[in-house]
Order: C-alpha cells, then sequence, then structure tokens
C-alpha cells in the first residue's frame, strides 16, 4: 500500500469574529461547521477557527464519519455536470449580531489515504 495525501477544498466557508471585552480575546465562529475558537487578534482568531474546521473534518475522515459531518454541514455530493451548484448557493441563511464582523474564505483540508496498488488490468472505467 502506498500513502497518499488528498486535499479537498471547500470554498466560500462563512466566518465571524468579534471581541470580547470580558475575556479580551477575539471570538471565531464558523455556523457551517458549527465550530468555535478564539485568538489575541481577529485574524488569530479567524486562522484558529480555521484549523479547528480542518481537524474536525480530518479526525471524521479517520473514524469513517467524512460524509456525515459534510451533510451535516449542507453539502453533498455532485451527481453530474448538471447538478453543479454555482458559487453563490448556499444551503443556510446565518445573521450575525450587531459588531460581528463577517468574512468568507476557502478551507483547505489535506486528508491522508492509503491507496492500494492495482495493475492497470484491474483498473475500472
Amino acid at each position: 500500500m502506498m500513502t497518499q495525501v488528498v486535499e479537498i477544498t471547500i470554498n466560500n466557508v462563512q466566518f465571524a469574529v468579534r471581541h470580547d471585552e470580558d475575556a479580551g480575546v477575539f471570538v471565531s465562529f464558523c455556523p457551517r461547521f458549527n465550530v468555535y475558537s478564539q485568538g489575541e487578534t481577529k485574524d488569530e482568531a479567524i486562522e484558529a477557527a480555521t484549523d479547528a474546521v480542518c481537524l474536525r473534518l480530518g479526525t471524521a475522515f479517520e473514524h469513517g464519519r467524512f460524509d456525515k459531518v459534510l451533510r451535516q454541514a449542507g453539502l453533498e455530493r455532485i451527481g453530474s455536470a448538471d447538478s453543479t451548484p454555482s458559487e453563490k448557493d448556499e444551503f443556510v441563511s446565518v445573521r450575525f449580531m450587531d459588531g460581528v464582523e463577517v468574512m468568507e474564505r476557502a478551507i483547505r483540508v489535506p486528508l491522508g489515504a492509503l491507496l492500494h496498488a492495482r495493475r492497470s488490468t484491474e483498473c475500472l472505467h
């Protein structure tokens, strides 16, 4: 067997960040994956939430729950070229309270996978 790293990219993932006066930190939230994190700056808080999403997806992949986590996030498998969603498609609308900055970013998730070597005659077409 050969180990390969497969990377998926999920575009237009929304993150929100606000400053928590009591704790003195910026709190970030990713509603699609229901992940919270924090940092000393806005950028650190968003980066920490991005890392938390990647960790959640990587762990789900390792435990065979990857499809379930993606479905819970409102993502689904594309069946054909006719069902390709537009970049503006959104599965949920989230309203944030005043003082919350909202931004979108792409998340790149590296996933380790074991591939079985096949002879070319065993390849499925």
